[in-house]
């Protein structure tokens, strides 16, 4: 993986090959207010916080020592995430930037509200002096009069922008919404790791964590998730977090993945001219060029920050993830030409073949130069075939299009605070089997959390954003997508229809030739033999085209992940709340990544092949 550049430069200074990921820790914290605190345990709570702390760190630098090849050369990056909370917040986070992490903050109320909220004068100033060294503090829109709301806010945004929370607890079932043990049952069922330390130090401290017990998830921290704070199991977890899956077939794609090169033109131009001679879409020799394609991406990405990021005063480091998104979406777009170009090759040269065949059989001149055009053909078809089967491009194709669509929705979802994409895997056993979860899943923990204040009116208008700039544009291409498949898959058959009737033609017209004139119909039978034969030839082509490409059931599965968007797109766009716009976000991309699977669980098996 030698020679990969890094990833946020544009035009001239375009990247040579996606980027690679920088490795970051990330750790967000809840524990008990101060007055749960005895005043005995705070000295040693700070040495057990430490010890927990450090060993993540270490744990952590001796994955990024194995796994360097696949990521970048920068030292490992220390993120902790803390609302600052009187208490365990505070003593957590003075720990962590002893230890090198940066800071960030998530604070359930403006910061003037919130500092009136704590304790008393020594844990105002605390805050005042941590609040200045943090490099990142996000304000959300909690209301004073319902507290409880809003530290579940603080809760869920803590664990939607960390790998591993660390809670400090008193082992109790939870008292209240929005307190520690609801913020800890709220992470395992999510799939985030846990390290407990207890609030009593005669405790040790654990590792809570849905994949110690992949068969089920409940909704409580069951003794099946625990396991000792060891250096087995810490190693366990942290290579399940951190290095790319272990399965050698996996980590061969995302090398190729990692050494991809974008070509300037896509020479691949049956799928285009397919869509204009059945007049679905005309033929657009400009979208040929890939630097074109990467300008359209590049001025809708330019259009995302201004209208929603810069427009509602939030900062999020978008730019590795515009990169990625970039780079797998360029990619997927050039072979899927690519490789539905080769299948109508195929197709097509199959349908002449048999034609050129027939047509050497019959014809008394011109027979060598028939069989030679015929061997031609044949000869193009196992190497078009052999070469798409060598260089992968129906993999290539449904992987970085599956990867495009998961990081896509990421920027949103990072906007809006609360929200984060579904862990890998399955939220029971959140580990990577595949190298795009993996990747997709290092994508998002590298954008950290988003800096900005929140208030009512903003969580409006970050809803009503988000419809009109995320949800709005997928729906409109699923509808556009179905549309434009339906008319491919109607004019198709059509087009093979007219085959088979013109053979169905040509066949009663031989039934009434021998009846009028035979002796002529004797004459010419090989001219009727080679319409007879060649046309359903033809037909069968089309119709191969067709059945290959499933395009009827695309168009099905795009008009239903329209509809299901649709509904998504308008509550959003009515200004819903914090809250609720994260959850109907995050719906949003499970919808669009469950349209994905289904997708490639349908087209894995179409391999480009000769059988």
């Amino acid at each position: 993986m030698a020679g990969i550049e890094r990833a946020g430069v544009t035009g001239a200074s375009a990247p040579l090959h996606p980027p690679r990921l920088p490795f970051v820790l990330s750790v967000g914290v809840t524990g008990h207010r101060k007055e749960a605190l005895p005043a005995q345990v705070c000295e040693d709570l700070k040495l057990r916080i430490a010890s927990a702390l450090t060993l993540l760190v270490d744990g952590a630098a001796g994955i990024h020592a194995q796994e360097a090849p696949f990521y970048t050369g920068d030292p490992p990056r220390l993120l902790f995430i803390s609302p600052l909370a009187d208490g365990s917040d505070q003593i957590a986070a003075r720990v962590a930037l002893e230890l090198g992490f940066e800071l960030h903050v998530v604070l359930p109320f403006p910061r003037a509200t919130y500092r009136r909220e704590l304790a008393d004068n020594d844990a105002r100033s605390s805050f005042d002096d941590l609040i200045g060294r943090a490099s990142c503090v996000l304000e959300l829109p909690g209301e004073h009069e319902q507290p409880s709301d809003a530290y579940v806010m603080t809760g869920r945004a803590t664990i939607a922008h960390c790998d591993l929370l660390l809670g400090i607890w008193d082992g109790l079932p939870p008292r209240g919404r929005g307190g520690t043990g609801e913020v800890i049952e709220l992470a395992v069922v999510n799939g985030t790791p846990v390290l407990h330390v207890p609030v009593d130090g005669s405790e040790p401290s654990r590792l809570l964590w849905s994949a110690f017990d992949p068969t089920v998830v409940t909704h409580r921290v069951e003794r099946t998730t625990e396991r000792p704070l060891d250096d087995l199991h810490l190693a366990m977890l942290l290579t399940a977090l951190y290095a790319p899956p272990a399965d050698p077939q996996e980590r061969r794609f995302l090398s190729i993945f990692a050494n991809e090169r974008i070509k300037r033109f896509r020479a691949r131009i049956e799928y285009p001219l397919l869509l204009a001679i059945a007049g679905v879409a005309s033929f657009k020799p400009r979208r040929m060029r890939e630097a074109v394609c990467a300008e359209e991406i590049r001025e809708e990405w330019v259009r995302y920050r201004k209208d929603c990021a810069e427009a509602n005063q939030i900062r999020a480091p978008l730019e590795l993830l515009e990169t990625a998104y970039s780079w797998s979406d360029q990619l997927a777009s050039h072979f899927a030409q690519t490789y539905r170009s080769g299948h109508i090759f195929n197709f097509v040269l199959g349908g002449l073949a048999v034609c050129m065949g027939l047509a050497a059989n019959l014809l008394d001149r011109g027979l060598f130069e028939l069989a030679l055009v015929e061997a031609v053909i044949t000869a193009g078809i196992i190497l078009n075939t052999r070469i798409g089967v060598k260089n992968e491009w129906h993999r290539r194709w449904l992987d970085y299009r599956q990867m495009a669509e998961r990081l896509r929705p990421m920027r949103s979802l990072k906007l809006l605070g609360l929200a984060a994409p579904d862990p890998p895997g399955s939220v029971s056993n959140p580990v990577s089997r595949r190298w795009i979860d993996w990747y997709a899943i290092g994508v998002w923990r590298a954008l950290g959390c988003p800096a900005g204040s929140i208030d009512s009116r903003r969580s409006a208008d970050l809803s009503r954003a988000v419809a009109a700039y995320e949800i709005g544009p997928q729906v409109a291409y699923h509808e556009r997508h179905s549309q434009q498949i339906q008319l491919l898959d109607k004019r198709l058959e059509r087009i093979a229809g007219a085959f088979f009737l013109a053979t169905l033609g040509v066949a009663a017209a031989v039934l009434i030739g021998l009846r009028v004139n035979p002796d002529w119909m004797n004459e010419h039978d090989s001219w009727f033999t080679l319409f007879e034969a060649g046309l359903p030839a033809l037909g069968m082509t089309v119709f191969g085209i067709r059945f290959q490409a499933d395009f009827g059931g695309s168009a099905i599965r795009s008009q239903a992940t329209a509809n299901a968007l649709r509904q998504i797109e308008a509550e959003l766009a009515d200004g819903a709340s914090l809250s609720r716009a994260a959850d109907l976000s995050e719906q949003a991309a499970r919808i669009m990544y469950g349209d994905l699977d289904e997708w490639r669980l349908i087209n894995q098996q179409q391999e480009l092949d000769l059988v």
